[in-house]
């Protein structure tokens, strides 16, 4: 065979190849517009992500986006509601934990967008059942107005320092996020002896609790509310201070690595509409979206916005099964030492 045949078998393969997918594609694409709409219960922040994420999505094809922005915990319910009412109203969720539960309740649909080949391994479920959107890197915070650089802790025991009682704010909802994961990557980090004693000293310094998630510690940082957050994610720096914030964060390694998976539910009323949301989300158009609205990607081809958001520290990484099993003794924790 000349090396003229086997090139134009080559091109001709890729040809056919790209066709085939494109075929799929547009199949796809018909069928979700014939729904016509997609429902979406998510936890990105509105402004920032889901809002803009909807938007672009109904502008590319013209399929209307009702999505719902609650936090992880009422979004799990909701679901479970809809599910045992047979009402079933979403199609597409996301969340930290969201996905391990959905799959306890045999809820979630398994579905491998072709786009989720850029998101790393360790970042999407080898069946299908979720996919990270966007990852989380929990680190602590501070008001650059409030706290020199030179007092900023450099460890976990500089923390206990009687200056900060009373002025270390965190957030702990029911679910793996802020306080609760605090406490997990304390105790993966320090040790279960020598963590549970730094938990217990820590207690004592009457940590100032925000009602509004771990996103309200770096806003209530930039109000200068209080000088030091100990759970803040790392990316929420960069929209506060884009709205005139002087929030810088800090980390002690490992920092405690989280991820926002969305995923399908089954029997979902516009399932073709909901796997086009999940695929165009997870593509370079969808991640570059989250990146403009100060996001961390999961996409392996799109970088952050500000590039040391998502690497030079060692990370923790905690997927929705491993966050389930350990929400629970964390919460326990909490309880016992804190509330």
């Amino acid at each position: 065979m000349t090396r003229c045949v086997r090139a134009l078998i080559c091109i001709t393969a890729v040809l056919l190849a790209a066709s085939t997918a494109h075929a799929a594609s547009q199949a796809l694409i018909d069928a979700a517009k014939q729904e016509g709409r997609v429902t979406w219960y998510t936890t990105l922040l509105v402004d920032d992500a889901s809002g803009p994420l909807a938007a672009a999505f109904e502008k590319k094809y013209g399929i209307d986006v009702d999505f719902v922005r609650r936090n992880g915990e009422l979004q799990l319910r909701t679901i479970l509601e809809e599910a045992r009412s047979g009402t079933m109203k979403v199609d597409v969720y996301d969340g930290t934990t969201t996905a391990a539960f959905v799959m306890k309740e045999n809820l979630a649909e398994a579905y491998k967008a072709d786009s989720a080949a850029d998101i790393p391994a360790e970042y999407r479920d080898p069946n299908g059942y979720w996919t990270a959107q966007v990852l989380y890197f929990q680190t602590l915070g501070y008001n650059a107005d409030l706290v020199p650089a030179n007092e900023v802790p450099r460890s976990y025991r500089d923390l206990l320092d009687p200056r900060w009682k009373g002025k270390l704010a965190w957030s702990v909802d029911d679910n793996l996020t802020g306080g609760l994961s605090f406490i997990i990557n304390v105790l993966a980090t320090l040790g279960e002896r020598e963590g549970m004693e730094f938990l217990s000293a820590l207690s004592k310094q009457e940590l100032q609790r925000v009602p509004t998630g771990i996103n309200g510690v770096t806003v209530a940082l930039a109000a200068k509310q209080y000088p030091l957050g100990i759970t803040i994610d790392n990316h929420h720096t960069v929209i506060a201070n884009a709205k005139g914030g002087n929030v810088k964060w800090f980390y002690f390694e490992p920092v405690l690595g989280l991820s926002n998976n969305i995923g399908l539910v089954k029997r979902a009323p516009h399932p073709n509409a909901g796997k086009l949301l999940i695929d165009y989300i997870l593509s370079v158009e969808g991640q570059t979206v989250l990146k403009q609205g100060h996001h961390i990607p999961a996409s392996s081809k799109v970088e952050p916005e500000v590039r040391d958001l998502k690497g030079g520290f060692r990370v923790n990484y905690i997927s929705p099964a491993q966050g389930v099993a350990q929400t629970e003794r964390a919460m326990a924790i909490y309880r016992r030492l804190f509330q």
